[in-house]
C-alpha cells in the first residue's frame, strides 16, 4: 500500500493535536488542583503558559479568573470573566456560569449596576432550575419565605419538634432569654422555662421523651447578641440542662460552672455534643446518654468524652443523620498553618470541618476565603446549611455534602443566621433582623422563586 505524502503530512498533524490536547488538558487538571489545594499563585503561573500557547481556551480562562479571585486580584479576575463569556458563545450553560462568577465579584465590589446586568442576562437565556436559584440566592431569598415570631423582643436559635409541628426557641420578651414553643405557623405560644436570673439557649429536642435539652449562663444585663462563635479566651459560665415539657422540671446535665454550650443530640438521641472552653481553647466533647436516667441523675453520672484536643478554638457541633460523623466550625489562632488562615489576612478564618465521633479522620470540608458558621445536615445527608460572612453581609447558603456546588438562599435586608432543617427536610428555620428586629422565619423548599418572578425583581434594580 502506497501511503501519500499528504495523507502522511495530515496524520502527523492529527497526532500533534491530539498530544497538545491532552497536554492541555492535563494542565488544567493540575490547575484545579492547585487551587483546590489554595496554591494559587502556581495555579496563576501554570495557567499563563495554558493561556500563551491557547488564548482561546475558556476552561483556561474561568480557572486563571478563579485563582485571581482567590488572590483578591479582582481586576485581573474580571478580564478573564469576560473573556470566558466572550469565548463561551455556542455553550449556553458555561457561559451562564461565567457571568454568573462575574456578577458576584461585581456584587462584592459594590459595583451593583454591572452585577445586575450580568444576572439579567442570565435569566433571559436560561431556565435552568439550579442555576436560576443561585441567580435569586444574590439578590433575593431563593425560596418562599415566612415570619414566624414578632415584636420587639429578640427571638433566637430555632429548632424543630421531632414531627416539624413546633419550634422551640429562645426569646428576650422577659428581659431574660427563656425557651419558648411555638406552632410552625406561628400560633399556639407556651413558655418552657422560667429562670429570671439565667439565660436559657440552643433548645434540641430529647426525641419524644417530652425534654428539652438547651444551654444555660447567668443573665447579663443589656442587649441579645448572637454570637456566630465564640472562643476559648473568654470565660463562659455555660451548663447543659433537660426540661420537661409538661412537668416544667429541670434536670442538669452539665453545671454552670463547666463553660459549656451548643449542644446537639444524635439521630438516636443517645449522645450528646457540645463546645466547652478548656485552657484557653474550645474544645469538642461528647455526652453518653444510654442508661441515663434524667428523673435520678446526680452530678457525677455523665462523664463527658473529648473529641477534639487542638490550639484551635472548635465548635458549634452538628451530627450526620448516621450519628458516627459530626460536622463543626474550627478557627485556629495566628501562625497555626495555612488552612487556618486566608490571604492578606491576619485573623484566623472559620471554617468547616468533620470528625467521626471517636476524634479521627478529622477533613476540612469546603477550603474557601471566607469565615463559615452554624453548620446543620440535612435529614438525607445530601445537604448542608451553613452561615457565612461575605461581601460585607452574613447569609444562609446551601453545599451539597461533599462540599461543592455552594448556593446562596437568603439575601434579605440584614443578616440571616441560626439554620435548621424540618425532620422532612422541606423547610429551613433561621434568624434575620430584616424586620429591625431579631426574629424566626421559614423557608419553604418547595416553593422557589421562579424565572418570572426573578425577571420581575431584577427589572426593579
Amino acid at each position: 500500500m502506497r501511503i501519500t505524502f499528504h495523507a502522511l503530512y495530515c496524520t502527523l498533524l492529527l497526532l500533534l493535536f491530539i498530544i497538545g490536547c491532552d497536554g492541555t488538558d492535563e494542565s488544567l487538571r493540575q490547575s484545579e488542583e492547585l487551587i483546590r489545594s489554595g496554591k494559587h499563585d502556581e495555579a496563576v503561573a501554570l495557567l499563563a503558559q495554558v493561556i500563551a500557547d491557547d488564548d482561546r481556551n475558556p476552561k483556561a480562562r474561568i480557572l486563571m479568573a478563579q485563582a485571581h479571585e482567590a488572590l483578591g486580584n479582582y481586576d485581573r479576575a474580571i478580564p478573564q470573566f469576560k473573556a470566558a463569556i466572550r469565548l463561551y458563545v455556542a455553550q449556553p450553560e458555561d457561559r451562564a456560569m461565567a457571568r454568573l462568577q462575574l456578577a458576584k465579584i461585581y456584587l462584592r465590589l459594590g459595583v451593583r449596576k454591572e452585577g445586575v446586568n450580568q444576572l439579567r442576562a442570565i435569566v433571559h437565556s436560561t431556565s435552568d432550575n439550579a442555576v436560576i436559584q443561585q441567580v435569586a440566592g444574590l439578590v433575593s431569598d431563593a425560596y418562599h419565605v415566612i415570619q414566624i415570631t414578632k415584636g420587639n423582643p429578640a427571638n433566637f436559635s430555632p429548632n424543630f419538634s421531632l414531627d416539624g409541628k413546633q419550634i422551640a426557641f429562645a426569646s428576650s420578651r422577659l428581659g431574660n432569654s427563656e425557651i419558648y414553643l411555638i406552632d410552625v405557623n406561628g400560633s399556639n405560644l407556651q413558655q418552657v422555662t422560667s429562670t429570671p436570673d439565667f439565660n436559657e439557649d440552643t433548645p434540641r429536642f430529647l426525641g419524644d421523651s417530652r425534654y428539652i435539652v438547651h444551654s444555660r449562663e447567668p443573665k447579663s444585663a443589656g442587649e441579645v447578641h448572637i454570637v456566630l462563635q465564640s472562643d476559648g479566651t473568654t470565660p463562659v459560665y455555660a451548663g447543659i440542662y433537660a426540661t420537661h415539657l409538661d412537668r416544667e422540671v429541670t434536670h442538669e446535665l452539665l453545671p454552670l460552672g463547666l463553660g459549656v454550650r451548643a449542644p446537639c443530640l444524635s439521630p438516636d438521641w443517645k449522645r450528646v455534643v457540645y463546645e466547652a472552653s478548656r485552657n484557653r481553647t474550645l474544645d469538642l466533647y461528647t455526652l453518653d446518654l444510654r442508661d441515663i436516667n434524667l428523673e435520678n441523675i446526680g452530678a457525677h453520672t455523665i462523664i463527658p468524652t473529648p473529641i477534639t484536643d487542638s490550639e484551635a478554638d472548635e465548635g458549634s457541633p452538628t451530627f450526620f443523620p448516621d450519628g458516627k460523623q459530626i460536622a463543626f466550625v474550627s478557627a485556629g489562632p495566628e501562625g497555626t498553618g495555612p488552612r487556618r488562615a486566608a490571604p492578606g489576612r491576619s485573623k484566623p478564618l472559620h471554617q468547616i470541618y468533620t470528625i467521626n465521633i471517636d476524634g479521627s479522620d478529622e477533613k476540612h470540608l469546603n477550603p474557601n476565603p471566607y469565615d463559615c458558621y452554624s453548620p446543620v445536615i440535612a435529614p438525607d445527608g445530601k445537604t448542608m446549611a451553613f452561615v457565612s460572612g461575605r461581601m460585607d453581609d452574613i447569609e444562609i447558603y446551601l453545599m451539597d455534602i461533599d462540599g461543592t456546588n455552594e448556593r446562596r438562599i437568603t439575601n434579605g435586608i440584614g443578616v440571616s443566621v441560626q439554620p435548621a432543617f424540618s425532620p422532612d427536610g422541606k423547610k429551613l428555620v433561621f434568624v434575620s433582623d430584616r424586620s429591625g428586629t431579631l426574629q424566626i422565619y421559614l423557608m419553604f423548599f418547595d416553593q422557589p422563586v421562579t424565572r418570572d418572578m426573578l425577571i420581575q425583581h431584577l427589572q426593579g434594580e
